[in-house]
């Protein structure tokens, strides 16, 4: 109590947490200064209609709170000027969908982050930790680790948006407006039989074989200048302009180095960009062609093929294609 009274903890704080204060010290450090208002009063010192800042909280990922509860910080009011300065630059719903995408990765961070602690710190020491002040003390000094965290993530973004700064010619290339669209190769890759796999490992066992899958994929992606979309699971997706550069990423995925098996699909063209996302035809054609391939293999479509030239992959056939209306020509990589 002496220590969370410390830190800033007050009668209200010990009483509504009363089930888990050395919980409370975390809440205490993290928080962005004392809630004193409603979101209609922060939408009202901010300026903006309250429709618009529901709006805004929702995109955040957060559920509306009850009209009369005292949600917000003076620090988080600020955001509403922010917002209204970006929809001036963007439009509102193009900030809004910002927003959305921001939140969403926020969201996971933070769960990823709550995870470690749980895994590394409280649980090992709930043993030993009768009174809970070791613990209390472990949950500040980990939530005080968080300034730190967004300078990193501020350099981070800086050298993301860097790198994935574009300029008009895709739309002096397409001449369309209102969405990007990009000539992409788009591949896949999975563990196979990753279902059996996970009856069979312990939970630790499949945990690790998933974290050594991910840092492969970003590995192997990233060191033939590709750029990974997402990982979904035992599956990575993931981009690169450059066809040959594509084939090259996959047959590195699937070339075993002890770990369980992969397999790989890809397919090139036009690519919708949306959000951090990739979507079309394309993409759908990528997604299927990993379910073709064979334990250590790459199928794609003759587009790559086209691109890597003769001798370099075996056709398959005409095969019928989940949501394409008629068969689709695939091919398999040779390795080498």
């Amino acid at each position: 109590m002496a220590f969370l009274r410390s830190l800033g903890a007050t009668d209200d704080d010990i009483a509504d947490y009363a089930g888990d204060l050395p919980g409370l010290a975390s809440v205490i450090v993290l928080r962005p200064g004392i809630e004193r208002m409603t979101l209609a009063e922060a939408a009202e010192s901010a300026g903006i209609e309250l429709a618009r800042a529901e709006r805004l909280w929702r995109a955040n990922g957060l559920p509306l709170p009850p009209a009369d509860a005292k949600v917000m910080s003076e620090a988080e009011a600020v955001n509403y000027q922010l917002f209204e300065a970006a929809c001036q630059l963007f439009g509102e719903e193009a900030v809004l969908q910002l927003v959305r995408v921001i939140g969403s990765a926020v969201a996971k961070i933070a769960d990823a982050a709550v995870s470690a602690f749980l895994v590394n710190v409280e649980v090992p020491s709930a043993t030993d930790d009768p009174d809970g002040l070791r613990l209390a003390r472990a949950n500040a000094d980990a939530a005080r680790l968080v300034p730190g965290l967004m300078s990193s993530i501020d350099v981070l973004l800086r050298r993301h948006i860097l790198a994935a700064r574009r300029s008009l010619r895709a739309l002096e290339e397409t001449g369309r407006a209102g969405f990007e669209t990009q000539e992409l190769a788009v591949g896949f890759a999975d563990i196979v039989g990753s279902t059996a796999l996970a009856g069979r490992l312990a939970i630790g066992e499949l945990g690790s074989m998933l974290s050594a899958f991910e840092e492969r994929a970003y590995a192997t992606v990233l060191d033939h200048g590709g750029r990974v979309i997402k990982l979904i699971g035992d599956e990575v997706m993931f981009v690169t302009a450059d066809p040959r550069a594509a084939a090259e990423i996959a047959l590195a995925l699937v070339d075993g180095d002890g770990g369980p098996d992969l397999r790989a699909g890809l397919a090139h063209g036009e690519v919708l960009l949306r959000d951090g996302d990739c979507f079309g035809p394309v993409v759908n054609l990528a997604a299927r062609a990993v379910r073709v391939a064979d334990p250590g293999r790459v199928v794609t479509s003759a587009s790559v093929v086209d691109a890597l030239g003769e001798g370099r992959a075996r056709s398959l056939g005409r095969r019928e294609v989940k949501g394409f209306p008629d068969p689709v020509e695939l091919w398999e990589l040779e390795p080498g």
